[in-house]
């Protein structure tokens, strides 16, 4: 479970609270307190995912899968009830700081979506299973009328290319740049990182923004901070940085990746965060994976732990499989259930064996 495992802990607290309200003994039970937890937990990284790219489509088919086969609708709508029992709600309160905290102080290391999915693909998260009596008939709330008859959902869109020919078409180039970030554990790490430069002498420093919903113009205006100036000077690519000209620490760049360009091999990125650094024990750790062959199929898996001295919880979602495709810088995935997926892809051409980057995040090559 990709929550930090001080919160594991905390959850023993929430034993047997369910005995000092006999009004509703479900609510302030362990077993409805835990699963608020999961459900409160999911929300605020859901949100955070929302407003950023988004769940793919196949995450978004898993959490939808989820909520629909353990009554969390049912569960979050009896969640304002807690306001009547304010030491179970200070409770979940204290917990929650203590699973998003060092999360969100992590942000810049931490996928929100694979958090979200993550809680979600948890053992405990699966309602039905551990405790079907906080979802059974005798502990919903009315019913509400009916609502009047909806269209079916529409199959996920394939995905096209014709908006990101046009991007390709004012980009110049891409370079990498260096900084220094927090690691998982909390050790300090060099983050290498990519950077994109545009025909009219713009550079953005996030490549998530190739992919904004709203286009480039609009992702300028809502992150200006993530833009600024590029040159070329004495053999080497600057960019503006406060006034003043900083040149990148790698002096080659690429255009763009070559037609019909393939992978191969597994490459999987880490995200976290801990003190193990410091001397604690807690650690949190999610992951995701492609692996590539060069026949164009592609397998795609994720996963998340959460450890301490006394506590040690993993969860590993299922792989899925489909086909891809590279045109420009955009990877195009379409899986065998027909849910798809698109990446902003930024490797090295040449040496693509060692490391990729999808919307800006770095999948390192592993031997298996």
């Amino acid at each position: 479970m990709r929550v930090n495992a001080i919160a594991m802990t905390m959850l023993v607290s929430l034993t047997g609270v369910g005995s000092a309200y006999g009004q509703n003994p479900d609510i302030t039970s362990e077993a409805f307190m835990k699963a608020a937890l999961v459900v409160k937990a999911f929300d605020y990284f859901a949100t955070q995912c929302q407003q950023g790219s988004g769940f793919t489509a196949g995450d978004a088919a898993k959490v939808q899968a989820w909520e629909k086969a353990n009554g969390v609708a049912q569960i979050r709508s009896r969640l304002p009830e807690f306001d009547k029992y304010p030491t179970q709600k200070r409770q979940l309160d204290t917990a929650l700081e203590a699973i998003i905290k060092p999360v969100t102080s992590q942000r810049a290391n931490v996928d929100v979506c694979t958090v979200a999915v993550s809680l979600s693909q948890l053992p405990d998260a699966q309602f039905a299973k551990v405790s079907p009596q906080i979802i059974s008939s005798g502990s919903q709330p009315p019913k509400t009328p009916k609502k009047a008859p909806q269209q079916a959902a529409k199959k996920p869109e394939a995905v096209t290319s014709s908006g990101d020919n046009e991007i390709v078409k004012q980009i110049d180039s891409f370079g990498f740049n260096s900084r220094t970030k927090m690691g998982i554990g909390g050790f300090l790490t060099t983050d290498i990182y990519p950077v994109v430069l545009f025909r009219n002498g713009e550079a953005l420093t996030n490549v998530e923004g190739l992919s904004f919903k709203g286009g480039i113009a609009a992702h300028k205006r809502a992150n200006p901070d993530e833009w600024t100036r590029w040159r070329r000077q004495g053999g080497k690519i600057e960019l503006a940085n406060k006034g003043d000209w900083k040149a990148l620490p790698f002096s080659k760049t690429y255009p763009k990746l070559p037609d019909n360009f393939k992978l191969n091999g597994l490459f999987r990125s880490l995200s976290g965060t801990g003190n193990v650094a410091i001397g604690g024990s807690d650690s949190v750790v999610a992951w995701q994976q492609y692996r590539f062959f060069p026949n164009g199929r592609v397998i795609r898996g994720q996963g998340a732990g959460a450890s301490n001295e006394s506590v040690a919880i993993n969860s590993v979602a299922p792989n899925q499989r489909g086909t891809y495709r590279v045109q420009g810088l955009t990877l195009y995935i379409t899986y065998d259930d027909k849910s798809s997926e698109r990446r902003i892809l930024i490797t090295d051409p040449q040496d693509p064996k060692s490391v990729i980057w999808l919307d800006g995040v770095s999948y390192v090559r592993r031997k298996q």
